[in-house]
C-alpha cells in the first residue's frame, strides 16, 4: 500500500449521481471504488461532479472551465451522451426531420473526442499511471428499432475514442440487453441498483492497471 490513497474522479450525469437508485444506496462509483481498493490493495478517495441531465456539452464547459478539478485524479470515469439523444429523439418525433438526429449525434461525438482528449492530456501529466473508462450507452427503449440504432452508432463511436492506451470503454450496452425490465428503475430510464452494480462489473472488466 503506497502513502497517498488513489483519487478517483467520476464524471457524467444523472448515471453517475445514481438517480434513479433507493436514497442513500450505493451506485456504481461506490462499488468500483471498492472494486479498485480490492485490485490495488489501496485507499481510494472518490469525488463525483455529476448533474441531472447534463449533456456532453455541459461536460466539455465543466471542463473547459475548470470547474472540474483533476489535480492528483489517477482514475477517471465518465457517463455522458444519453442526455443528448434522448433530446435528440425528443424533438425528432416532434418534427420527424432526420437531420435533426444526424446534427446531434455529429456534435455528441465531436464533444466526446474533445472531453477524451482533454483527460487524457491532463492526467498524462500525473505523475503515476492512470486510467480513464468511459461508459457506453444502454438502450432504455430496445422495443424502438430507431433508438437502437443510433445508440449503437454513437457507442461505435465511443469505441473510436479509446485507442489511447490508457483510455477504455465499459461496455453496459451488452451487460444490459436483454435485461434491461430487470435493471432499470420505475422510471424506464435509469439504472435501479442492479443496474448501477452492472455499471460497475462493466466497469472492472476493462481491468485495472494502476
Amino acid at each position: 500500500m503506497t502513502e497517498y490513497p488513489i483519487l478517483y474522479t467520476a464524471i457524467g450525469d444523472s448515471i453517475t449521481l445514481g438517480t434513479g437508485t433507493i436514497l442513500f444506496s450505493p451506485t456504481f462509483v461506490d462499488f468500483y471504488a471498492s472494486a479498485l481498493k480490492r485490485a490495488t490493495k489501496n485507499c481510494v478517495r472518490s469525488r463525483i461532479y455529476a448533474r441531472n441531465g447534463s449533456t456532453t456539452e455541459d461536460v466539455k464547459q465543466a471542463l473547459a472551465s475548470s470547474t472540474i478539478s483533476l489535480n492528483n485524479t489517477s482514475v477517471v470515469t465518465l457517463t455522458a451522451g444519453g442526455n443528448d439523444l434522448i433530446d435528440a429523439m425528443q424533438d425528432f418525433e416532434k418534427t420527424n426531420d432526420k437531420s435533426i438526429l444526424y446534427k446531434a449525434l455529429h456534435h455528441c461525438c465531436q464533444n466526446m473526442n474533445w472531453i477524451v482528449d482533454y483527460l487524457s492530456t491532463n492526467l498524462n501529466k500525473q505523475p503515476d499511471n492512470y486510467m480513464i473508462r468511459v461508459v457506453n450507452l444502454y438502450n432504455p427503449f430496445p422495443d424502438l428499432p430507431l433508438a437502437n440504432y443510433w445508440v449503437q452508432v454513437f457507442n461505435d463511436h465511443i469505441e473510436g475514442c479509446s485507442i489511447e492506451e490508457h483510455v477504455k470503454v465499459a461496455d453496459a450496452f451488452t451487460l444490459f440487453r436483454g435485461r434491461e425490465e430487470k435493471l432499470l428503475s420505475d422510471d424506464g430510464i435509469h439504472p435501479n441498483n442492479e443496474g448501477q452494480k452492472v455499471i460497475a462489473k462493466a466497469l472492472v472488466e476493462t481491468g485495472i492497471c494502476l
